[in-house]
């Protein structure tokens, strides 16, 4: 059951990774083999109009699939705040995902994701990360040094274990954490691409860069509880390990206007298969234009 609820994060991961496809589309700017993604992409880090402002909130209500039988397994929820850090205004960002009550006495998860952004090139100043799933917990604290390209890890401590500490950390310029990344590619105008085309983004995760691929495949209809919404449907190549196998794919639908809001996320696991639908939202920037009823 654990494998669900690393899906949490990696659904949130993956979530991040389709705005980069946007980006590069409006720059003009394909995928390049054997490059970083601020390499090809050029190294500039600021973009538009954020696609996001304070007070921005989003809750996703998470199934979890185990033979025939779907069941409601948690929720997870984000939330814009502004924030002080070092004499400067910023932008906190906060993700919470949750079991659900009932299904606490079989595996319970309180995980919690902050990211302290810059208003102003969407880059991250400090990346906090707490997870309890069971037995299993995580404390990772990064702060960023972009100007010298580069990451202070303050420390992370494993199941209590300390498996690093004060540690520095090269970084490509323009390297995004698991939740900043999100909000970053956000503030990209969307455009269309070809289906297959496939593109990178450098990201900062368990104190490794990876370079994930990601690939366009089209347009579609999504109906959840708070609408139905013409959408843009991408699917990442997944980072094999404890949750994912490298034939398993995860598909992302997100909000085909100027908020780009994922509203349905699916990937098999290891163990049964898990989905993500938009429940609630409020605070948008823009209106939601995508929404059909």
């Amino acid at each position: 059951m654990k494998h669900l609820f690393r899906f949490f994060s990696f659904a949130l991961l993956f979530t991040c990774l389709q705005f980069l496809m946007q980006v590069r589309a409006a720059n003009g700017i394909g995928y390049q083999p054997n490059m970083t993604a601020t390499e090809s992409y050029g190294g500039g880090c600021k973009l538009g109009e954020p696609a996001f402002q304070t007070g921005e909130y989003l809750k996703y209500k998470v199934y979890y699939n185990w033979t025939a039988v779907w069941m409601t397994a948690g929720n997870v929820t984000f939330k814009v705040n502004d924030a002080e850090l070092g004499g400067q205004n910023v932008f906190h960002m906060v993700c919470k995902g949750k079991t659900a009550s009932a299904f606490n006495w079989f595996f319970h998860v309180n995980d919690r994701y902050e990211s302290y952004i810059d208003p102003y090139n969407i880059r991250p100043l400090k990346f906090i990360r707490d997870i309890k799933e069971g037995d299993y917990t995580l404390k990772n604290q990064l702060t960023f040094y972009h100007d010298n390209q580069q990451v202070l890890i303050d420390h992370q401590i494993r199941k209590g274990v300390v498996q690093a500490k004060n540690k520095w950390m090269s970084i490509p310029n323009c390297t995004q954490d698991l939740l900043s990344a999100l909000y970053y590619m956000r503030t990209a105008d969307q455009n269309s691409l070809g289906p297959g085309e496939e593109i990178q983004v450098d990201l900062i995760l368990d104190n490794q860069i990876y370079p994930i691929a990601l690939t366009y495949i089209g347009k579609s209809k999504i109906k959840t509880d708070v609408g139905t919404f013409r959408c843009v449907k991408y699917t990442p190549t997944l980072i094999k390990g404890d949750v994912f196998d490298d034939t398993e794919s995860m598909t992302i639908y997100v909000t085909d206007d100027e908020n780009r809001l994922p509203v349905y996320i699916e990937s098999p696991l290891k163990v049964g298969w898990g989905k993500a639908y938009l429940t609630d939202f409020s605070g948008l920037k823009y209106p939601l234009t995508s929404k059909i009823k």
